[in-house]
C-alpha cells in the first residue's frame, strides 16, 4: 500500500477576498486596473491584477500557508503575515509622469 502525503490546500478566505475586492473596485473605478484572475498552485493561492488584457499581471497577491507576498512583475515588493498591511502598499495611487 502506498503512502500518499495529503497536501494542505491554500485558499483565500471569504473575508480576504472581500478586502481585496474592496480595493480592486476602487482602483477599477479610477481606471488604474482593468481585470483580475485567481489561480492556485501546490501550496499557494494567487490573486493577479491586470492593467491590460494582453500583458501579464502587474501585481500578484500570493497567499502561502503562513504569510502573504506582494509581487510587481515577478519582483517581491512586500512580505507580511497580515493581508491588511500588504494591501496598504496598493492603496496609494500610482504616480505618472506628466509632460
Amino acid at each position: 500500500m502506498r503512502n500518499y502525503i495529503k497536501k494542505s490546500l491554500v485558499r483565500f478566505k471569504k473575508e480576504e477576498i472581500n478586502e481585496i475586492m474592496n480595493l480592486y473596485s476602487k482602483k477599477i473605478s479610477i481606471g488604474e486596473w482593468k481585470d483580475y484572475s485567481i489561480s492556485f498552485r501546490d501550496n499557494q493561492a494567487i490573486f493577479s491584477i491586470h492593467k491590460s488584457y494582453k500583458l501579464g499581471p502587474i501585481f500578484q497577491i500570493k497567499k502561502n500557508k503562513d504569510f502573504y507576498i506582494l509581487n510587481n512583475h515577478n519582483s517581491t515588493i512586500k512580505t507580511s503575515e497580515s493581508l491588511k498591511k500588504l494591501l496598504q502598499c496598493l492603496k496609494k495611487p500610482s504616480l505618472k509622469l506628466v509632460k
